[in-house]
Parts: structure tokens; C-alpha cells; sequence
């Protein structure tokens, strides 16, 4: 970019130079380039083949070489016999997509070839049309004759893209940046080498001064570019981005301001709703079915329910002591009466006394009995009789029966403590379950449901209330707004102190052509950077689109040619020199006028260097006459040309 433009761009968006232009790139704004010499496009051999088919019968097989800079024409006696056909498939060639090519003739084709040079480099486009649809290369010859294939396509997207690409960077030429489509919803598009080459194509109702689309400035666009105006591309890249970023600006404060418009109309309509539903609230009884009455009841269960808990596991364990106490009481209880029983019968059998042995029937002596008193020994067995054991026998008794009264008390107050145990946790329970039946029976009850759902309601709007009582969000403006519009300041300033006279020059130069070309009573033209031409006829005030057909395609070939001339004299155009012209007969009233335009056209292309013009016609006595035969092309009669 050049640096003085740059930096003063820089500067005045508050940005370092590199991060200025690194933005501007994205933006796809470029500085104004170093004054170059325009390319010349030439061309040089039109060839096609194929099949008629329908009425019209019979081989297809065109070939018109050896072409130079000068002015041609291919021209025939009567109308449609395929004059027009040889340029549109011409213009198919160039620019990669066929302009107005019926889609017959189209169908009859079997290959096309066109040669023709940029400057002194020679080039060769060359494709099969199979169903319509074009196969083929575009490659450069060197002098030597070998072949330098540039690129393939295979299809009409990929034809039109490989001559895009050729063009717009052979030719030295900048893409057209528009926003175009519906309000609020344009986009940025970039128009290439399709859009540029109507520049060099003059055919159909004139009704433009350049090309034949007037969508989105396109003719003024061309106009500056073709003439090598400076900072004129800037100027355009720059417009576009800011027109983008003033769009995305507007899009952004409309939905700002209809969201702003839309929360407002929504917090009216959330505080009726939320009146509403506070008013519903309110005609339910205070301590009817609330969320407090509810939490209560809750708190309550959960408060009894470690309660019961408790005392049901207290109850267990105090049933579970009762028990064992009762067992161990009825085992003391079992001892004592084995004791008893015992002693009894030792008494029993000890006073007894026995007569004979109960075994043999011996009888016992009285010597047996006198001892058994006298030493306290057995008259049967002779063993002593044992006086103390019944003694101790006695003893143990005493304490068999006093643990036993003991083990019985302590089983009556586990029993008693197990008693008043079971009435607490029962009772325990029995609130237990009265409090989870109350609970159950509010959260369940209509009221309740009723009076919850009125409460989350009321909740619910408010929440949404005060979230619309949020701060509505500054739009937010992109930070390449400050630097497009430095840019596109500086370059405007660039562009007005740069173009100078050139528009004054181009006046002059139409003005003397458009007389030449036979505009009757032409005094003054004065173009403008919007490419209207404002015309003085005959003392009288007139513009480009007022004057008849003959008179405006006159003043389209003059301002194509004075492009051309007063590029090259600055050495900033970038008109490549070819014009293509599509039956100028028909705009003229008489074949002395087409001869006196042929005659000057002669005259300028001999005048400006490189200057091709090819030409067709259906008036072909007076072209031949005056171009001559090996300038044209032409059938006679009921001939087709090809």
C-alpha cells in the first residue's frame, strides 16, 4: 500500500500502520497502484465447427484468420444468416460465458477455437462442446510454436472462471465491489471480468453508455477503472465496506431499538399479568393450603420421625433385656425347686430303717443297727452318713432362693420399663402417622395445588419482569468503522486531486468523435464521474438517453475510443483497445450514414494505435465497398456465413 496514504490512514483510526493495513486487506481496500501502461487485446483467428440439424441441414465449418488491429466486419445481404453468431461465439471465447448465443446454434456446435494476442504475447483458447457444455483450455503459444497450457475446464462455471482469472490479470484489471440485494439484506458482491467486458461489447438497445447493466453504478465504476483514474478503485473498495459497515451499524440499532421496543411492550404486558395473578393469590385464606403451612407440617414429620425412631429401637432392646432377665428368673426358679426336691428325699430316705438288704434280702443285725446310731454309720453299707452335707444342703437353699428373688425382681422392672416403653412408641407412632397423614392430605389437596401454582406464578412474572428491567446493550459498533472511514476520506481527497483534467480531456476527445461519427448539430458534451453524458444539440440542452438509437451507439463507440485515447496518452487507461459492434445498420437511416461512420472508424483506428473494431452487419454492398473485401467477411445472397 503506499505508505503516506497508509500511515495517514493509520493515524487517524488511532492504529499502527500494519495492523491498519492487515485490517483494510481483510476489508478488501487497497491503496491506489503505480501508474502502469494499458495491456492491448487483439484478435486474431475465430474458428468454429459443428452440425446443422432441424430444417437446417449440413456441416458447420467458420474460420476467419490472419486478424490485426484495423476494423473487420462479417456481413451478409439479408439478416439471420449468422453474422451475429461469429461474435457472440467470439464474445463465448473471451469471457468465458456466452452472452446472448441461441441455444440451437449452441447445440449444433462441435468445437471452437479463438486466437488472439495481449500485447506481444499470443494465446489460444480452444474447447469441445459436448451437449452443450464446453471441454477445453486456454494456453499460450511461444513464438517457437510449443504449446503452454495455462488452465482446464470442464464445465460453464469452469469456463467463466478460467477466463476470469486470465483476464482480470492479464488485462491488469481490479474486481468491481457493489452491496447489492434487498434493504437491510444487501450483500457485498464482486463483479469480474463477465461485468468488465461489456465495455468492449456495443450491441442491443443502447440504452447504456458503458455496458449494458446499470445495477449497482456499475457503468460509472467502469468508467473510472477503464480510464485509469486514480485512487478511483480505492474510492469504490472503500464506498463498499462503509456502506457494508453502515449497513451491519443500521441492522444492529434496528433490532437494538425493536428490542428495547419489544421488552417495554413485554414488561406491560408481564405487570398486567402479574397484577392478575396477585390478585389470585390473595383470595386464598392466609393460613389455607400455603407453602408455610406446608414447610410446617413437614418440619413436624421430620421432627416426630428420629422420635419414634428412637423409642421403637429403645422398645427392642428393653423387650429383648425383659426377656433374658425372665429366662434367667425361671432358670433360678427350676434350681430352686430341684433343691428343694433333693433335700427331701434325703431326708426321706434317711429316716428310714431298713430290715434286710434290698438287694439279697439278708437281714440286718442288731449289732448293724446299735452302730449305725452309735457312730452314725450305714447299717447296710457300713459308710458314714453325711450329717453335714444336710446341713449345707440347707445353706445353699437359703441363697438359691434369694437369687431367685432377686432375678425375678429385676425381670418385673424390665418387664415394667418394656410396658411403659411400648405405650411411648406407640404413641410416638401414632403422632408419627398423624402428622404424615396431615401432610399428605395439604400437599395433596386442591387448595393446596391451587394456591402453590398461583404463588409459582407470581414467582415466574416477577423474575421475568425484572429481568426486562435489565439495561438494554449498547450496540455494538465495529472497530473497522473509524478506519474504512479514514480510508475512504483520504482516498476520496486522493481521487478529486488526482483526476485533474482528465474528465475535460475525455470532453474534448468525445466531442470531437461524437462529430466525426456523424452526431448531427453536437456542440458540447460533459461527462460525468457517475458516466451520464450531458449533451448541447443545436443550442439546446439534451443527455445520452434522450437522442435516437444511431446517435447514442455513435457516442458509445466515441466514449470507448476516448477511453481508450486519453488512457494512453496519461499512460493510466486500462481499455484493452477491442470493440466489438453488433449490426450498426440497424440504428442508421441510410447506407450513406453507416458508410460515413465505416469511413471515420477507418480514419480513428489508423489514428490510435492497437485499436481493433470487428463488426457485423446485415448491409453488406456498403461495408465491403468501403472496408474492402479482405477486411470482411460476407455471404451474398441467400448465403449463411458459416
Amino acid at each position: 500500500m503506499s505508505s503516506g496514504w497508509l500511515e495517514t490512514v493509520a493515524e487517524k483510526a488511532g492504529m499502527r500502520p500494519a495492523e491498519a493495513e492487515l485490517a483494510l486487506r481483510k476489508r478488501g481496500i487497497t491503496a491506489d497502484r503505480p501508474l502502469r501502461p494499458a495491456r492491448k487485446l487483439t484478435v486474431r483467428r475465430i474458428a468454429f465447427k459443428g452440425e446443422k440439424r432441424g430444417t437446417a441441414q449440413g456441416p458447420i465449418d467458420f474460420d476467419w484468420s490472419d486478424l490485426a488491429a484495423g476494423v473487420w466486419a462479417v456481413t451478409s445481404e439479408r439478416n439471420l444468416r449468422g453474422k451475429s453468431t461469429v461474435l457472440e461465439i467470439l464474445l463465448w471465447a473471451l469471457r468465458g460465458t456466452p452472452k446472448g448465443l441461441q441455444d440451437d446454434v449452441r447445440r449444433w456446435l462441435s468445437s471452437v477455437c479463438v486466437e488472439f494476442d495481449v500485447d506481444d504475447q499470443h494465446y489460444v483458447v480452444e474447447f469441445a462442446v459436448e451437449e452443450r457444455v464446453p471441454r477445453g483450455s486456454l494456453a499460450r503459444r511461444r513464438v517457437s510454436g510449443e504449446i503452454d497450457e495455462l488452465d482446464r475446464f470442464m464445465s460453464d462455471e469452469g469456463f467463466e472462471a478460467a477466463m476470469s482469472r486470465f483476464m482480470m490479470n492479464t488485462l491488469d484489471l481490479d474486481p468491481i465491489t457493489a452491496m447489492q440485494g434487498k434493504e437491510d439484506e444487501r450483500q457485498v458482491v464482486e463483479h469480474g471480468w463477465a461485468a468488465l467486458s461489456g465495455g468492449l461489447y456495443f450491441g442491443g438497445d443502447h440504452k447504456q453508455l458503458l455496458g449494458d447493466v446499470q445495477m449497482a453504478g456499475l457503468p460509472a465504476r467502469m468508467l473510472q477503472m477503464y480510464i485509469g483514474m486514480p485512487w478511483a478503485t480505492t474510492v469504490m473498495q472503500a464506498g463498499t465496506a462503509k456502506r457494508e459497515l453502515d449497513q451491519e451499524t443500521e441492522k444492529a440499532s434496528k433490532a437494538a431499538t425493536t428490542a428495547t421496543k419489544d421488552a417495554e411492550t413485554a414488561r406491560a404486558r408481564i405487570d398486567r399479568e402479574l397484577q392478575v395473578a396477585k390478585k389470585i393469590l390473595e383470595g386464598f385464606a392466609p393460613a389455607t393450603g400455603t407453602a408455610a403451612e406446608l414447610e410446617r407440617l413437614a418440619g413436624e414429620v421430620a421432627r416426630l420421625s428420629p422420635i419414634a425412631l428412637d423409642l421403637a429401637q429403645r422398645l427392642a432392646r428393653a423387650e429383648t433385656e425383659a426377656t433374658e432377665l425372665e429366662r434367667l428368673a425361671t432358670a433360678d426358679e427350676r434350681a430352686v425347686r430341684d433343691l428343694r426336691e433333693n433335700i427331701i428325699a434325703t431326708q426321706f430316705f434317711n429316716g428310714l430303717q431298713p430290715v434286710c438288704c434290698p438287694r439279697c434280702e439278708t437281714r440286718v443285725s442288731g449289732e448293724r443297727l446299735k452302730r449305725e446310731s452309735a457312730d452314725l454309720s450305714c447299717s447296710l453299707c457300713a459308710e458314714d452318713i453325711p450329717i453335714d452335707e444336710m446341713e449345707g444342703a440347707s445353706e445353699g437353699l437359703d441363697a438359691s432362693e434369694q437369687r431367685l428373688a432377686a432375678a425375678k425382681a429385676a425381670a418385673g422392672r424390665a418387664r415394667a420399663n418394656a410396658k411403659a416403653l411400648g405405650g411411648q412408641s406407640k404413641a410416638s407412632s401414632t403422632e408419627l402417622e398423624e402428622a404424615r397423614q396431615a401432610l399428605i392430605k395439604a400437599a395433596t389437596s386442591a387448595t393446596f395445588e391451587q394456591r402453590r401454582k398461583a404463588e409459582l406464578e407470581v414467582a415466574r412474572l416477577e423474575g421475568a419482569l425484572k429481568e426486562r428491567h435489565a439495561p438494554a446493550t449498547p450496540v455494538a459498533v465495529s472497530p473497522d468503522v473509524a478506519l474504512v472511514s479514514a480510508a475512504h476520506a483520504e482516498a476520496d481527497k486522493a481521487y478529486k486531486a488526482g483526476r485533474g483534467d482528465i474528465l475535460d480531456r475525455l470532453n474534448a476527445e468525445i466531442l470531437a468523435l461524437g462529430q466525426r461519427l456523424g452526431v448531427q448539430m453536437l456542440e458540447e458534451v460533459k461527462l460525468n464521474t457517475n458516466a451520464s453524458l450531458l449533451l448541447t444539440k443545436g443550442s439546446e440542452p439534451t443527455s445520452f438517453s434522450k437522442v435516437t438509437a444511431g446517435e447514442r451507439l455513435r457516442l458509445r463507440i466515441a466514449t470507448a475510443v476516448a477511453l481508450l485515447r486519453v488512457g494512453r496518452e496519461r499512460g493510466l487507461g486500462r481499455h484493452p483497445g477491442l470493440l466489438i459492434v453488433d449490426s450498426p445498420a440497424a440504428e442508421e437511416v441510410s447506407p450513406d450514414d453507416l458508410t460515413a461512420v465505416l469511413s471515420e472508424l477507418q480514419a480513428i483506428s489508423r489514428e490510435t494505435e492497437g485499436l481493433q473494431i470487428i463488426i457485423g452487419s446485415a448491409n453488406a454492398s456498403a461495408i465491403v465497398d468501403r472496408l474492402g473485401e479482405q477486411w470482411c467477411r460476407s455471404a451474398t445472397g441467400d448465403d449463411y456465413l458459416w
